[in-house]
């Protein structure tokens, strides 16, 4: 698996690459490009099909491109819990569980529902909260709320 992430800002390769051992194989795409700020939109090409507008202002969280089997992640759009590094790395978690389960979903002819990718994060997220604290380095366990 290719990761692209130029800033290492919130999250350092090793740090996503021991978060996606928590998968099996059938959720981790061929590459994952990681946008920390919004000038990265600038510096990685986006896959066809994204819109770059939405994205631009922080209305995209992430998207699985079926074709180029890529995950793209837009942590600057990760402002919901305040402007602290870890609501910041917490919630961007999240929206990649919600975008490794639509590749899930696509891989095993699953259907591709928003609802049970939400779902899923969120369960993940709280059932691995102890070894998601350990690999971030947080000093406690969070709870991911849904709204």
């Amino acid at each position: 698996m290719k990761i692209v992430n130029h800033r290492e800002i919130y999250f350092s390769k090793k740090q996503i690459k021991k978060f996606l051992k928590l998968f099996s194989r059938e959720y981790i795409p061929e590459t994952m490009i990681i946008y920390e700020k919004r000038i990265d939109l600038f510096k990685n090409i986006l896959p066809i099909g994204l819109s770059f507008f939405p994205i631009l202002f922080g209305r995209t969280e992430g998207f699985y491109n079926m074709g180029s089997d890529t995950i793209c992640l837009f942590v600057f759009s990760e402002n919901d819990d305040g402007e602290d590094k870890q609501s910041f790395q917490l919630y961007a978690l999240h929206a990649l569980c919600h975008e490794l389960r639509h590749r899930f979903q696509y891989k095993t002819d699953t259907e591709m529902s928003e609802d049970d990718a939400d779902n899923f994060a969120t369960k993940f997220m709280d059932r691995n909260s102890h070894a998601i604290k350990n690999i971030m380095k947080w000093e406690d366990e969070w709870e991911v709320e849904e709204y």
